[in-house]
């Protein structure tokens, strides 16, 4: 380079190889050309001069780009003219021009402003231009913004540009308002200092200019460029931008409207970036908006109040207000912080006290007044199905069209106020349901019936996100009213309360409205609703109130219902405050008799009783709404997760064990406690959990049931393993238990490490599918019982029961494929319920969690069916169980199921509260903290979001150190629900007194069955209720009141009290006896045909009659009499069922002796007195059967009977029994049942036939021949027989009075007959047939004898007894043959003579 005209000779070369060489490395050459050349500079000008003066810059453009500036003079006749016109046509083509050239190529601008300074000449003549001119300039500049800004800076006008915009700002702070006529500089620094501070942000900031920047706000023509340079500044620091806006909201005066529209649009904007949320909160804005809201009173009246508002008309002030209200409900709907905050804050009710005084809800509205149902005409439908004439929606629709159609009249016409109500109404119905965007409608009715859970998902029913939305609702419903259109009023209010009826169709809403407090905005606001039943909106509202109570009502709210309407006492303590003060103002000297507070059960002193519509409403708000699976069980507390939301949710349990090496003892662990707790236990383990699936995964995903899953992870290491699960499979429903050492990632990326192969599996899968009921709790209990050899023997218990047993690996000693571990390493154990983070998988699972515990011992399978049969509403730790009978004098035994060090958690959501990360640390140890801040993605030093924390209710108990407890880790999707059922209300407010005291109030059938039925209710499913009414005797006292209101007890009242003792539900039959105390003062005294219903042939409930002393009362209730016949059948039954299910035959058998011993033989015989109904006879007759089936009684009985009462009709003393009964027995020769119990009697049977048996006389012998084959034949009965044959003989002559039928006369002669010749054929050798006493009563049956005729044997010789017997058989061959003769018999000679032949044969082979 040292020769002439080197550079210029390099600049041609440069020139002319461009069309040869390519891009990249022409550049390259030049670049080391034109380095070099700077490079030297300060060595030897030369080269640069020499550059310079051959058009060296002229080479380097073309060199990058054919769209470089080229003709410089060309282009400073376009900057002259520029600078010398004042045309605004002209000038603003020379922009369009200049800007064209810069962006053809950037480095245009550098070259002219390298060149000719075209930057610097324009703006320094800008001012002079006209204002089109300037604010096309401004605008060119934001293309180039940043390349203004290195212009300016470099030129040193950014000091100069700074100080005037201070001086500017000093002058509109001390001036006021620019006038109108602002010159034109003030519009050329609006343009630049907008444009320039973009560019500038920020330095601006770090300059101190952002207050300067702020006094612009006030003036109309800088408040756009201001606020979008603070927008700018708000992706710096949304605080700055906050405090701003917000301040400038909160100072703002009524007449600013534009300034408040200008910066709530910017603030929603701003909202937009997640990073202005906070600052939106630290800044006041939650009460700066609210301040907006509440300067606007009485805007929205009819005409508005104010001359501002006046001015501008109902429907500016209502977009104003609709903003202001969006940006509550955005920030509120973001950012949990938020929500939270606006809750807790109270907010809410802010916000609805502010609305209330807009003007349009007519807080003069006679909602405390009584309904007058003359006064409005409403339609009359049945209660349950009560719906509105119009749906909120259609009201909606209606509000709306006349709004964005102003030629459209809509009918019915809306007065103005009642339109703004539905407006601001249908947004918080938005806001509630976090739905800010039109949405389509379907008009029409809406209807709250046929939903179930399962429908949910399918018909998309609404989801309310933030329940004080409705809250607010609730508060305006009795305010929206306009006294220009009253009806109309009223089917707005109607529309509004069906709907809110509606949203609180589902469970899940329920439960999120008893937490938003909606219960307890009812008892306030709605009042008169609830209190009046002819109110057209007493229905909804009621069932609203019942729904949510159902689910939850807290004590306070609870006794407020009682409340309603100051019954009973309720103004008592008002009273006799009133009456001290005229003690006190009376003369002095008189004297004052103080008076004794009274209450009675019976007559209330002061209010009125409660009415009956609140009792009913008690009655549904008590009710058990879900199956139990135990009788005092019902929903826990829980945690809910609904993976359709968001695809996640848990409970994290920090620092579940701790594993120190021999050195690590400096290491700073979490938990709470002494020592850190080993982990795998080395006996085994056992995991019990309560758990409700409300659906199930859909046939596209399959998301499992991860009911426990154990991760570990040991220091100086990144990997976690999971070391224990237990879950329900998506796929086909299987409880799945595995002990797989597993890397803790993201599912896609999940594999089992690789381990060495066993003979023993590492997970057990056990079928349970079909026991999985959606919508019910289950207990599951996993027992994993340690073995030798690293192996454990492992149960699952469904429901107290085993639904399967296998041997498994058990869980090995260090995580993942470790061995040992360093002596200064740590090995962390935390504990996951449900799916985390990692695991992310949207599904339609939706399932709860409840009470669940982790035991490190295995526990036995009584045990198990202990901790199951505690219910779901047990709270405790299983260390001190006792009995929870019924029994008052039952011995409480103490069981103490585990020893406290083997408890490792007991998580029960009821017992929680809501902390923040920072309040952990400071209660418990930085470990836990920062786990815990991070599986929710916050910082540790958090102090604004909320944690929701289960307490571990073991911490407190003795041994090693334990988990705090569970944190729930999600937003959407997951949520947590304590009832509070109104059974414990009572317990607040009074115990079963209450109940009872209801009953006491009853004034007819039906006051008294719903007072009956709450008690029962609260009774079914509070176990503390059911303690305290036996403290209190309360089965006594209802049994008391019972009495007194015995004309009020119906059948379904009876129905209700039998419950009260037995586990039997309201829709089924008959139970067992649980609640003795409820059985002994209750049916033991009441009617006894209440106590059919319990003869279900249970023994357990015969023995509970027995053991209270029902058996003798039932007895006694027979000597009354007015006795019915229907109550002797009943009472009759019931003793019949507790003697045969007390006693077994055996014991019948073994007592029968004692027993006819003690009554006497003379007492079967009373009920044979022929002035009986017959029905006593034949039940008289089967006693007697069986009191003489035994020979030593017959043999008794026939020695001689005690007349005893029988005197009065026969002989004194004693007499023959069967002499005796055949006396008795003639007086009723016409029924067909005395032939039968004597024909029993003969064969040694006894008959069984009931008092209101039929039959014929053919019928019954006949059966008792057709049982002789099978029967062993033992000797006949001779006394029967004779007094079979006795009773024949009347048969001709007796007159019976009542008797019209005479067919018997000839029957049974003739059956008798017939039943002892089949008899004789059957057992023709039976002694019976040669006894001398049977042939004379034959004979005699047969035709009369004198008694001079018959021989009588005595003591004589074999021939003498055969000569008599001979004597005997001639004449009654004879007395037969003359018989024969005179036709008085009928028959075969032969036959009548081989009889006797036969007969004599006999009795010579038995002599």
């Amino acid at each position: 380079f040292s020769a002439k005209n080197c550079v210029r000779i390099c600049i041609q070369n440069l020139l002319n190889i461009g069309a040869d060489v390519s891009g990249p490395v022409l550049a390259e050459v030049a670049v080391a050309v034109f380095s070099f050349i700077r490079d030297t500079y300060h060595l030897s000008p030369d080269l640069f001069t020499e550059f310079d003066t051959n058009n060296g810059y002229q080479s380097q453009t073309s060199l990058e780009s054919k769209k470089t500036v080229k003709n410089l003079p060309a282009f400073h006749l376009l900057q002259a003219s520029m600078l010398r016109s004042n045309d605004i046509c002209l000038c603003s083509q020379l922009l369009q021009t200049i800007h064209t050239i810069w962006k053809r190529d950037p480095a245009n601008f550098f070259l002219l402003e390298w060149t000719v300074q075209s930057m610097t000449q324009l703006a320094a003549c800008v001012w002079s231009k006209p204002p089109p001119v300037q604010e096309l300039f401004f605008s060119i500049m934001t293309v180039h913004s940043s390349m203004l800004a290195e212009v300016l800076s470099d030129g040193g006008l950014l000091e100069l540009l700074l100080g005037e915009i201070r001086r500017r700002a000093k002058i509109l702070r001390k001036a006021g308002p620019f006038s109108k006529t602002s010159s034109c500089w003030d519009c050329n620094l609006c343009y630049f200092y907008y444009y320039f501070c973009l560019s500038y942000s920020v330095s601006i900031r770090d300059l101190g200019m952002v207050p300067y920047i702020k006094i612009f706000l006030d003036e109309d023509q800088y408040r756009g460029p201001t606020l979008s340079i603070l927008e700018q500044l708000a992706e710096i620091n949304a605080d700055e931008f906050m405090s701003t806006a917000i301040g400038a909201l909160c100072s703002s005066t009524q007449q600013e409207l534009r300034l408040k529209q200008d910066l709530l649009q910017s603030l929603q904007r701003v909202l937009e970036n997640p990073n202005s949320w906070d600052a939106f909160r630290k800044a006041g804005g939650f009460t700066g908006l609210l301040s907006l809201v509440t300067d606007m009173e009485g805007a929205l009246s009819d005409p508005p109040k104010g001359d501002v508002w006046r001015m501008l008309g109902h429907q500016q002030i209502l977009e104003l207000l609709l903003l202001t209200l969006h940006i509550l409900a955005l920030t509120v709907h973001l950012h949990t912080v938020n929500a939270h905050h606006f809750e807790t804050g109270g907010f809410y009710d802010k916000l609805a006290e502010a609305l209330l005084q807009l003007g349009c809800f007519h807080t003069d509205c006679p909602e405390t007044e009584n309904w007058d149902e003359q006064r409005y005409s409403f339609p009359k439908t049945a209660a349950e199905k009560q719906t509105p004439g119009r749906s909120f929606f259609e009201f909606v629709e209606l509000a709306d069209a006349s709004v964005t159609n102003l030629s459209i009249t809509p009918q019915p016409h809306l007065p103005v106020t009642l339109k703004a109500c539905i407006r601001l109404l249908f947004y918080l119905e938005q806001f509630a349901t976090g739905t800010f965007f039109p949405q389509e409608f379907k008009f029409g009715q809406e209807s709250c019936d046929g939903w179930d859970e399962e429908t949910e998902s399918q018909q998309g029913l609404t989801i309310i996100v933030h329940p004080g939305a409705v809250r607010i609702i609730t508060t305006l419903l009795p305010k929206v009213f306009c006294a220009e259109d009253s009806q109309l009023s009223m089917d707005v209010q109607f529309s509004v309360a069906h709907h809110i009826q509606c949203l609180v169709k589902s469970e899940r809403n329920r439960q999120i409205m008893c937490e938003g407090g909606l219960v307890s905005t009812l008892l306030t606001h709605c009042r008169s609703m609830l209190l009046t039943p002819n109110h057209p909106l007493h229905v909804p509202v009621t069932r609203i109130l019942e729904k949510l109570s159902s689910q939850a009502i807290t004590a306070s709210d609870f006794r407020t219902f009682l409340r309603l309407g100051n019954p009973l006492m309720c103004l008592s303590n008002l009273f006799f405050y009133f009456l001290k003060l005229d003690q006190h103002t009376e003369v002095s000297g008189s004297s004052v008799k103080k008076l004794k507070r009274t209450f009675s059960l019976l007559e209330p002193s002061f209010g009125s009783s409660i009415p009956v519509h609140q009792i009913i409403t008690l009655v549904s708000m008590t009710a058990p709404r879900t199956f139990r699976p135990h009788r005092l069980s019902s929903s826990p507390a829980f945690v809910e997760f609904d993976m359709k939301e968001s695809g996640y949710g848990c409970l994290f349990l920090p620092s579940l064990a701790t594993v120190k090496g021999v050195t690590a003892n400096t290491i700073p662990t979490g938990g709470i406690g002494g020592d850190c707790r080993g982990f795998p236990p080395a006996a085994g383990l056992s995991f019990s959990c309560w758990f409700q699936i409300n659906r199930f995964s859909s046939a596209c995903d399959s998301h499992p049931v991860r009911l426990l899953s154990i991760v570990r992870h040991m220091s100086r290491t990144e990997q976690q393993y999971i070391c224990l699960s237990v879950s329900f499979s998506a796929n086909d429903g299987c409880l799945v238990i595995s002990t797989e050492e597993e890397a803790f990632t993201y599912l896609d990326m999940m594999e089992p490490e690789v381990s060495t192969p066993t003979s023993l599996s590492t997970s057990l899968r056990f079928r349970c599918s079909s026991m999985l009921v959606p919508g019910q709790w289950h207990h599951l209990t996993v027992v994993m019982a340690k073995d030798m050899k690293k192996s454990c023997v492992t149960t699952a218990y469904f429901n107290g029961k085993a639904v399967g047993t296998g041997k498994m690996k058990y869980i090995q000693q260090f995580p993942g494929h470790y061995v040992s571990m360093d002596p200064t390493a740590v090995i962390d154990v935390y504990g996951v319920m449900g799916t985390p983070a990692p695991w992310k998988e949207h599904a339609a699972l939706v399932w709860r969690v409840g009470p669940s515990y982790l035991f490190e011992e295995a526990l036995s399978s009584e045990a198990v069916t202990v901790v199951y049969t505690q219910g779901t509403a047990y709270l405790g730790n299983f260390l001190a169980l006792h009995n929870t009978g019924l029994d008052p004098d039952a011995r409480p035994v103490s069981l103490r199921m585990v020893s406290e060090e083997r408890i490792s958690f007991g998580i029960n959501p009821a017992v929680s509260t809501l902390t923040t990360v920072a309040q952990i640390r400071e209660d418990y140890n930085e470990v836990d903290c920062r786990l815990i801040a991070k599986e929710m993605g916050i910082t540790s030093r958090d102090q604004s979001t909320p944690v929701f924390l289960a307490y571990n209710i073991s911490h407190h108990l003795s041994g090693t150190a334990r988990t705090i407890g569970a944190a729930l880790i999600g937003h959407f999707g997951v949520r947590k629900f304590i009832p509070s059922f109104p059974s414990n209300g009572f317990l607040y407010a009074g115990g079963p007194a209450v109940a009872l005291s209801l009953v006491a109030m009853a004034s007819d059938d039906s006051s008294l069955y719903a007072a009956v039925k709450v008690l029962l209710s609260v009774l079914e499913t509070n176990s503390a209720m059911q303690q305290e009414m036996l403290r209190i005797n309360g089965y006594k006292l209802l049994a008391f009141l019972l009495k007194m209101k015995g004309s009020l007890v119906s059948c379904r009242t009876l129905q209700l009290i039998l419950c009260l003792s037995s586990s039997v539900e309201l829709s089924c039959g008959s139970g067992c006896i649980q609640n003795v105390p409820a059985f002994q003062a209750l049916l033991c005294d009441l009617e006894v045909n209440i106590c059919k219903d319990l003869k279900c042939y249970d023994n357990k409930n015969a023995a509970v009659m027995h053991s209270v002393g029902l058996l003798p009362k039932l007895l006694f209730e027979l000597t009354d009499p007015a006795i019915t016949v229907q109550k002797v059948k009943i009472i009759c039954c019931v003793v019949t069922f507790l003697l045969k299910a007390q006693l077994s035959p055996l014991d019948i058998s073994s007592q029968q002796k004692t027993v006819f011993e003690s009554l006497g033989s003379d007492w079967f015989l009373l009920f044979l007195q022929g002035h009986l109904h017959p029905s006593t006879l034949k039940l008289a007759l089967v006693l007697l059967t069986r009191f003489l089936s035994r020979p030593d009684r017959r043999s008794s009985f026939r020695e001689g009977v005690f007349l005893g009462t029988l005197a009065d009709d026969l002989l004194s003393g004693t007499c023959p029994g069967f002499v005796l009964l055949q006396e008795l027995l003639i007086k009723n020769v016409h029924l067909p049942q005395v032939y039968g119990a004597l024909a029993a009697l003969l064969l040694g049977k006894t008959v069984t036939y009931t008092a209101d048996e039929k039959g014929y006389l053919d019928d019954i012998i006949q059966s008792e021949i057709d049982t002789q084959a099978d029967t062993p034949a033992q000797p006949l009965c001779a006394d029967a027989a004779v007094l079979l044959l006795e009773l024949v003989k009347p048969t001709c002559s007796a007159q019976l009075r009542g008797v019209t039928d005479e067919s018997w006369r000839t029957q049974f002669p003739a059956n008798v007959m017939q039943f002892l010749c089949l008899l004789h054929n059957l057992r023709p050798r039976d002694p019976l047939w040669v006894s001398s006493t049977f042939l004379y009563a034959l004979v005699s049956a047969a035709f009369p004898l004198e008694a001079s005729e018959v021989s009588v044997l005595k003591n004589q010789t074999q021939e003498g007894q055969m000569a008599v017997f001979m004597e005997n058989v001639v004449v009654f061959s004879k007395t037969l043959l003359q018989n024969l003769y005179d036709g008085t018999f009928a028959g075969d000679s032969q036959t009548l003579l081989h009889f006797l032949a036969d007969q004599i044969l006999a009795v010579r082979q038995s002599l």
